[in-house]
């Protein structure tokens, strides 16, 4: 279903910020210019088990789109005060290119702000958020401050999450990890999840006057919901966490017998600019091929271990990735752990149920 958004102007709600507050901090993002009236907000943060997406600002002759919001409200706030900075032109929409609540608790940050700021969203985020993301939010705020808690003392004993000597890496990942939970438990007392209010199936386009963007859903990867916001004059892809540099981030909510064939797609468009949802922008397809390889890896070993008879337990032993935990991870502990915890063990896992239901689709019919 393809749909076309004229955008029109929508009153700021939320007034420029004072003098002393107008010089927004900067430790924990840089913002990039990649063409006119696009900008980047590459996070600063290092590489560990939390994250924080990136966000970028399309600002057109009236108004302004947002791509993803943040972790926490105090994270979306300062882009919020980066944009402002930027331009004093209300923001008409928010995209979020997938469910996952890095990418939407900062939703309200827009909606206090903006009097009829629009969110949009793939369908199957209106099903989704609730019931998987509501089930994960439960664990991660029962779980969350033990495993801050953890994360204190080890860097406390100078021991890593695997009891080995802490590398300098490890220490600046945890300490990021720690301030990330934190600020996302800060809020969990009161929570407001921000759902879609404008629908994606497979495209919608947005006409910003004098430039076109359309979002695109090229089929189920990271998540069910992963849309591309794509530019077609400046060849820009913003692809949320279909991309993910330097270790891919595949997951327990994957799809990873058809990511492959998702990147495909995206690669199909020929984009001579990918913003990933986290890491730094790229111009070259180097990541985008080394992901694809390992997807289709993925789901070559997989099949081969169900045609073999082979139980979840036995695939998570005959499934080999080492190959490739050397290219994404290389020499790196911190980075092997990352791999270990995104990629081993939620792909076998996810690719392991997803030809049980081919299996059980295929003996009903």
């Amino acid at each position: 279903m393809s749909k076309v958004l004229i955008l029109a102007g929508f009153a700021l709600i939320a007034l420029l910020p004072a003098l002393g507050q107008e010089k927004q901090r900067r430790q924990n993002f840089d913002v990039q210019r990649v063409a006119d009236g696009v900008y980047a907000l590459i996070r600063r943060e290092p590489a560990s088990v939390w994250f924080n997406p990136n966000n970028v600002f399309i600002i057109g002759e009236k108004d302004v789109i947002v791509v993803d919001a943040n972790i926490s409200s105090e994270y979306t706030r300062e882009v919020l005060a980066a944009l402002r900075e930027i331009t004093d032109k209300p923001v008409k929409y928010v995209i979020n290119t997938h469910w996952h609540e890095d990418h939407i608790i900062g939703n309200r940050v827009y909606r206090d702000a903006f009097l009829n700021v629009q969110f949009v969203g793939h369908r199957s985020t209106l099903k989704d958020l609730p019931e998987i993301g509501g089930a994960n939010r439960k664990g991660t705020l029962k779980n969350g401050r033990g495993f801050v808690g953890l994360l204190e003392s080890r860097l406390e004993i100078g021991e890593n999450l695997a009891g080995q000597k802490i590398t300098d890496e490890e220490r600046i990942g945890y300490s990021s990890d720690i301030k990330l939970v934190s600020s996302y438990l800060a809020e969990s007392n009161r929570f407001e999840i921000v759902l879609p209010t404008v629908l994606v199936d497979d495209r919608l386009e947005i006409d910003q006057g004098k430039r076109r963007i359309e979002i695109l859903y090229f089929g189920r990867a990271h998540t069910a919901a992963d849309l591309v916001v794509y530019l077609p004059k400046e060849k820009i892809a913003i692809t949320g966490d279909l991309i993910v540099h330097p270790v891919p981030l595949v997951g327990s909510t994957s799809f990873p017998l058809e990511y492959g064939d998702t990147l495909r797609k995206l690669k199909g468009l020929n984009a001579s600019v990918l913003i990933p949802g986290h890491g730094p922008i790229m111009r070259d397809w180097k990541s985008l091929d080394e992901m694809i390889a390992l997807l289709d890896s993925i789901r070559s070993q997989a099949e081969a271990a169900v045609k073999r008879g082979e139980t979840l337990e036995q695939m998570k032993k005959s499934v080999d990735l080492e190959k490739f935990r050397k290219v994404f991870a290389g020499n790196s502990q911190h980075k092997s752990l990352i791999f270990k915890n995104y990629v081993t063990v939620p792909a076998v896992a996810a690719a392991h149920l997803q030809l049980a239901e081919r299996r059980s689709a295929a003996a009903k019919n």
